[in-house]
């Protein structure tokens, strides 16, 4: 694929309110002093891109009736992923060698698992990761940690795969894509920080239900699809993996960056609505608990693309992308049928996420539930 200058981004369908802690730039110093008390940077420049993310600001905006000591958490948290993504995944020393990159996490992730076997030994990235375990000890519920700890087995689990795919030159599926996708941008991690930042538990019953099961899959595959779109242009200048939801596409259906884009934008509008489809049919079913979590889904789907727009996470400042103000008031397509992708069809599938209801009483519009 040829490497083509950057398309202007238009604006997001996002029909979704904003909002900010009011708190967000101190929790944001104190996290730049705690990746510098762990050394998560080994350049000056990697630290000034770790400064400019502002996850203070991004996790603000994610949970902005967040506690203070739960919030400083997930926004060391946020912190420690993209140090990590920047020190060991994509662009890292073992992006393309998922033989070393699957030993070192390992490894790593059981500091995560049991923190409390071993003193800090002066590994940056393992000591901090520990750091964050012992503080979440505090303030959630062993069930929580442990969704957490598993949300980020998951997303080591997807950095290999990323690996492998890097090292053999391959380019997946659009449907591998997706699956992999929700887990590799470690969205769903964080996704499991969501309930402690409030200071209540989501039971189990509850977040393993399938409705809520399709509403954090979509919320982490929207959220994911939008990075990819916005970021596609700085990644293509720094990697040339081809892992992104814009060269897929053109690599899968032999279309033009113009036309890759036009559909990714299309995909991610019909996700779009169905989520808000969905989250209507969670709010008429009178769970206090799931309506917080739902809630907090879509502030972090809207509070991404306000982040977007003030972080240079995912910009090339020297050759940057022009993405358009504002918001969409309407979806790019009209379609609300499931997408060709086999791997997430079930999420229009009423009859699993409802049962009970019936084809006229189903509030998924139109899906039959046979």
């Amino acid at each position: 694929m040829q490497r083509l200058a950057p398309l202007p981004i238009p604006p997001f369908y996002c029909p979704l309110p904003g909002a900010l802690h009011p708190q967000w730039e101190a929790v944001n110093r104190r996290s730049v002093e705690w990746l510098e008390e762990f050394g998560l940077f080994e350049s000056r420049r990697q630290y000034e891109r770790l400064v400019d993310a502002r996850v203070g600001e991004l996790v603000g905006r994610v949970s902005p009736r967040g506690g203070p000591e739960a919030l400083q958490v997930a926004a060391d948290f946020y912190q420690w992923l993209f140090a990590f993504d920047d020190a060991y995944c994509d662009e890292g020393a073992l992006g393309s060698r998922p033989e070393a990159l699957v030993v070192e996490l390992a490894r790593i992730l059981r500091a995560a698992e049991t923190p409390g076997n071993a003193a800090p030994d002066g590994e940056g990235y393992l000591d901090a990761l520990r750091d964050l375990r012992l503080r979440l000890d505090r303030i959630a519920t062993p069930v929580q940690t442990n969704r957490w700890v598993e949300a980020l087995r998951g997303y080591f689990f997807f950095q290999v795969w990323e690996a492998a795919n890097r090292s053999r030159g391959t380019i997946p599926t659009l449907d591998e894509y997706t699956v992999a996708r929700m887990q590799s941008g470690a969205v769903k991690a964080t996704m499991m920080l969501l309930d402690v930042a409030e200071g209540y538990e989501l039971p189990a019953a509850e977040m393993d239900h399938p409705l809520t099961r399709a509403l954090t899959e979509m919320a982490c595959t929207v959220i994911d699809w939008d990075n990819d779109i916005a970021s596609h242009h700085k990644e293509s200048l720094r990697s040339q993996d081809h892992q992104n939801l814009r060269d897929i596409l053109a690599h899968e259906h032999d279309l033009s960056q113009q036309e890759a884009l036009r559909r990714a934008i299309a995909m991610r509008d019909r996700v779009m609505v169905h989520f808000l489809r969905l989250k209507q049919a969670a709010d008429a079913t009178e769970s206090v608990a799931r309506s917080r979590y739902v809630t907090s889904l879509c502030d972090w789907i809207r509070g991404n693309l306000d982040w977007q727009v003030s972080t240079n996470r995912y910009r090339n400042p020297e050759n940057p992308v022009v993405l358009e103000s504002g918001f969409a008031e309407r979806p790019s397509t009209e379609l609300t049928d499931p997408l060709p992708i086999p791997s997430v069809q079930w999420w229009w599938d009423p009859g699993l996420l409802l049962p009970g209801h019936g084809e006229r009483e189903c509030p998924m519009g139109g899906l039959r539930a046979g």
